[in-house]
């Protein structure tokens, strides 16, 4: 691989290793009690780890997409399914066996409910994120999956659709008008006929496709930007960069004082600036984000999201942690990072690699081969 095509693999693993990253500060925030609302505020922002890997991923998967269709032809739809199922199903599928036997006989893990097959199996066909009630279930986490899986199912329109940067804008701003429209009618149908959402259906409304299908798009802008925007000089990157993190701290924190009623969809403002981000990023290396440790985690992000709930559940209940609850907090990130990242590694290698090498064989075995010319 040469220099460029290695630069683009480092700094789209080191994105997903942020990502990841602030997730698990979300999630051990929520299994530490005594935090302060403020401090719960801070670590709440760890919930846009997965608009992360939604940018990410509608950027990478385009660009892939793109570059295949040159050398696929009419199988690139085929083969794009196959290498998505290889990649997602083998790790997600022994995760729902795996926490599906723990909340069987821990029902604690899930909610203090009891263990319901079919929400299971609706995660396991990835059509939980139609479901208000399997949209949340087992594996932990699978709403994302789900979500992601609707995308896919999107990419070959888009890509037939979206030629330009142009068009992903215009599309971008039409999903994002469909995400406000879906905040607005719930506002309109709490205050105007007392309709009171539960809490299952509040978060299959916030979670589902249609509330995010915005964010995706930005991925997908991402990548035209890219190829029309370059920044040659590394001290102009850095500014920018820096400067986009800011304003994006800046709209986290005035947000409750702009927008008390929750209006404007949060999680699509963040994700523009996780996009402005991810284009500085591709510009220059910046060691603080793009370094051996984000793009190791990057690497086995995946199996590091799938595992970490279990490995977090088990400290906060069992292991001798720091009665003061910000050095608890703190212990147990540290350490859910390094034993998730242990597990993480051999799942890594020992399912999911398998599960991207059976997938590439099978659409060898399905391709046609070429024809040679006689006399070779």
């Amino acid at each position: 691989m040469n220099n460029s095509g290695q630069h683009k693999l480092n700094y789209i693993n080191a994105v997903r290793g942020l990502a990841i990253l602030l997730v698990i500060v979300l999630h051990v925030a929520n299994a530490t009690k005594g935090l302060s609302k403020s401090v719960k505020s801070i670590t709440n922002i760890g919930a846009f780890g997965v608009q992360l890997f939604f940018v990410a991923s509608a950027f990478t998967l385009f660009r892939s997409y793109t570059s295949r269709i040159k050398k696929e032809g009419r199988f690139t739809k085929r083969n794009f399914f196959v290498r998505r199922l290889a990649r997602i199903s083998p790790m997600y599928y022994v995760a729902a066996v795996v926490y599906s036997i723990i909340c069987y006989y821990k029902p604690a893990y899930n909610g203090g409910n009891s263990l319901e097959l079919w929400k299971v199996l609706a995660n396991v066909f990835y059509v939980n994120s139609f479901l208000p009630g399997a949209i949340m279930y087992i594996p932990p986490g699978g709403w994302s999956v789900g979500v992601e899986m609707v995308f896919y199912c999107c990419m070959p329109f888009l890509f037939s659709h979206v030629k330009n940067f142009k068009n992903a804008f215009v599309w971008f701003v039409l999903l994002s008008m469909v995400a406000l429209g879906l905040t607005l009618l719930e506002w309109y149908l709490h205050a105007h006929f007392l309709i009171v959402f539960t809490k299952q259906q509040a978060w299959f409304l916030y979670f589902w496709f249609p509330n995010h299908a915005a964010v995706f798009m930005l991925g997908i802008m991402l990548y035209f930007a890219l190829q029309l925007f370059k920044i040659k000089r590394r001290g102009n990157t850095y500014i920018g960069l820096t400067t986009s993190i800011l304003l994006m701290c800046g709209f986290i924190g005035l947000t409750r004082y702009i927008d008390p009623h929750k209006f404007i969809p949060q999680h699509i403002v963040i994700s523009v600036f996780f996009a402005i981000n991810i284009f500085f990023l591709a510009q220059h290396p910046a060691m603080l984000f793009n370094n051996k440790v984000t793009r190791f985690l990057g690497e086995i992000s995946f199996s590091l999201y799938l595992v970490h709930f279990i490995v977090v559940y088990v400290l906060a209940d069992y292991f001798p942690l720091s009665a003061n609850p910000y050095s608890r907090f703190f212990e147990l990130y540290g350490l859910t990072i390094l034993i998730s990242c242990g597990i993480a590694t051999l799942t890594y290698r020992f399912i999911e690699r398998p599960g991207i090498a059976a997938g590439s064989r099978f659409i060898k075995r399905k391709s046609p081969q070429p024809e040679l010319e006689p006399g070779i």
